[in-house]
């Protein structure tokens, strides 16, 4: 969805107007987008909607307003983080910054003030008619405001006020006095007592040799602040009507700069942004060379290679790829591009922002990014058709996210890391990172404590993997604290650790500091109702492996339907795949620290939640 707030407010969806039409879920819903990402106060809404006579019933009433909008504005299957959420003393919208017209505008300006400053009116300038031109109208002007919208409204009028000067004075340096005439008299007219407009447009009358009519607006001026105000025009006005009256050569237009002397610049350097590799990698050799074979597969062929590695929060997706990506830079001497997508975070970045994150990794300036995802899509492919590139896509969200980033020319290839499977993404293949072994894990350790001391207790070293459940990220957190703590051993630190949080390791390693109960929760949150709740009663089972029959018999359903279910836990990274038995027979596992995540989630004894009979896909 996208909202507009510089004229009308609308809510716009890819298809239709969503905007709602009763007036008071309008005004509730233009507060809550002005202050998106942050939470309004139940208190600030009705002070908005009623003012200071509100009604008995105030906060029931907002509490049926926040429905509407909830039934009104959710899309169906949109999944992830609600868009309007409760919070104790209110709520929130969660939306991207790009999805309201003010950020833009915001954008817009910052960018044309900075252009103006470091010299360059001409950019300045049209990156400030750019962000004039999303102004519809008068800020709001659909919505009945109350004192909290009519603030808002009267600093976004300010803030078009002040962008509209900055664009006069970069017009003013390009010496299109002329031009400006008109506009300014129109402006002038409309704000009939503000002496910096009119002092702009004696300006511009006066340059354009017409003094006597900049003359006659000082007066005109003059009249309306005596008259209105009982006020003489300020110091600035009054010297610049003397220095007119007196022929002042300083008021003259600026010579024209001569030309700059042809450039003989460098072409700029191939973008490498690939993030520092680990020093001393360890392990994950068979995913090295499995995903690199695929990425080196299309060499001389038609097709784009896209890799995509996925697994569970701190596995190790991003480390892996990274040092993937550096052993192959060589094969992409035209650059190596890296760009984080969020999609672990409550608002992963759009496909737009993906692009220009990429565009402007290749050297595009800003001034040249095209406003659309399609025109953004073709100025990459076009640019990429003929070159040797990597892109590195970290933490993806979806394919409908990472399709349009994908390069144009097949001697590309693409590193993406994910959480979920990446259904639809054409062409992607999809290798699956898991834990480590008690081996591996004991490779890892040593690299971060050293050999002596873990060649001197073997048997804590394996405690220490097995705490962490073979997850890289945990076996690097409890490495560091180890280092922290050289002269005391691995013993002796593990024993302090249990002995104060008894045996639950997802809670020992929070205590320390490690909070996996947070990335965890955004893996299950993607999860729809009917896996959600598969998921948690599926934990409640002692089985360490178990076949999709016995999961069914814990659900009250047909294996089939519970074999689906625990594949979208697989493709989540919620549930592990341990190999077929048998014909037909496919066992499934969870790690301990998920199993332990789903219990605390559920917050209740081991018991299982009140069976519902699972029907459907």
């Amino acid at each position: 969805m996208r909202f507009q707030v510089l004229g009308n407010f609308e809510v716009l969806s890819d298809t239709r107007a969503q905007t709602p039409s009763a007036p008071k879920l309008r005004r509730a819903l233009a507060l809550l987008i002005l202050r998106h990402n942050e939470v309004v106060p139940t208190k600030a809404l009705i002070d908005e909607l009623w003012g200071s006579r509100p009604p008995d019933k105030a906060i029931r009433a907002v509490h049926t307003y926040i429905y509407e909008l909830r039934r009104g504005l959710t899309r169906p299957g949109s999944g992830g983080e609600p868009f309007l959420q409760t919070r104790p003393s209110g709520y929130t919208v969660r939306v991207p910054e790009s999805a309201i017209d003010l950020n833009s505008f915001r954008v817009l300006v910052k960018e044309g003030r900075e252009a103006l400053a470091a010299g360059d009116p001409g950019h300045a300038r049209e990156l400030l008619n750019r962000a004039l031109g999303l102004w519809q109208g008068s800020a709001l002007a659909n919505v009945d405001c109350g004192e909290l919208l009519e603030a808002h409204a009267t600093e976004l009028e300010e803030s078009r006020l002040r962008a509209l000067e900055i664009r006069v004075e970069a017009d003013f340096q390009l010496s299109r006095h002329q031009e400006l005439t008109g506009e300014l008299k129109a402006l002038a007219a409309a704000r009939p007592l503000h002496e910096g407009i009119h002092a702009k447009l004696m300006l511009a009358l006066y340059r354009s040799g017409r003094r006597g009519e900049a003359l006659k607006v000082f007066h005109d001026l003059r009249r309306h602040l005596v008259e209105e105000l009982g006020l003489e025009p300020g110091p600035e006005l009054q010297r610049l009507q003397r220095s007119m009256l007196a022929g002042d050569p300083s008021l003259d237009p600026p010579a024209a700069a001569p030309p700059p002397p042809p450039s003989r610049a460098q072409p700029p350097a191939p973008p490498a942004q690939l993030p520092r590799d680990t020093v001393g990698f360890t392990g994950r050799q068979a995913v090295l060379d499995e995903a690199g074979g695929l990425l080196a597969a299309h060499g001389g062929g038609t097709g784009l290679p896209v890799v995509s590695l996925v697994g569970m929060p701190g596995v190790g997706k991003t480390a892996t790829a990274i040092h993937l990506a550096h052993a192959v830079r060589a094969r992409y001497p035209d650059g190596q591009l890296y760009i984080p997508l969020g999609g672990s975070q409550p608002t992963p970045a759009t496909a737009a922002e993906g692009m220009e994150h990429i565009l402007r990794g290749i050297g595009v300036a800003p001034r040249d990014i095209p406003t659309t995802l399609g025109g953004r899509m073709a100025l990459f492919r076009t640019w990429s058709s003929d070159r040797r590139v990597l892109l590195v896509l970290d933490d993806a969200d979806s394919p409908q996210q990472v399709e349009p980033l994908l390069p144009g020319g097949t001697g590309c290839a693409v590193l993406i890391t994910g959480r979920s499977l990446l259904y639809g993404l054409r062409g992607a293949r999809t290798v699956a990172l898991s834990c480590l072994s008690t081996a591996e894990g004991g490779q890892l350790l040593t690299r971060l404590i050293g050999r002596e001391r873990t060649d001197a207790e073997p048997e804590a070293v394996a405690d220490v993997v097995r705490l962490a459940d073979g997850l890289p990220l945990a076996i690097t957190f409890l490495g560091e604290r180890l280092m922290a703590l050289r002269p005391v051993s691995i013993s002796c630190v593990l024993a302090k650790i249990r002995s104060a949080k008894g045996q639950h390791r997802l809670s020992e390693l929070s205590a320390l500091g490690l909070d996996l109960y947070d990335r965890l929760d955004g893996c299950f949150r993607k999860l729809d109702g009917d896996a959600q709740e598969a998921f948690l009663r599926l934990a409640l089972m002692p089985r360490r492996l178990f076949t999709a029959g016995q999961g069914a018999r814990v659900l009250g359903t047909d294996t089939t339907t519970a074999d689906v279910l625990l594949m979208r836990l697989v493709d989540a990274s919620l549930v592990e795949v341990a190999g077929e038995r048998a014909a037909g027979r496919r066992h499934y596992r969870f790690r301990e620290l998920v199993r332990e995540y789903a219990l605390e989630r559920m917050a209740v004894p081991r018991t299982a939640p009140a069976v519902r009979r699972f029907t459907g896909f």
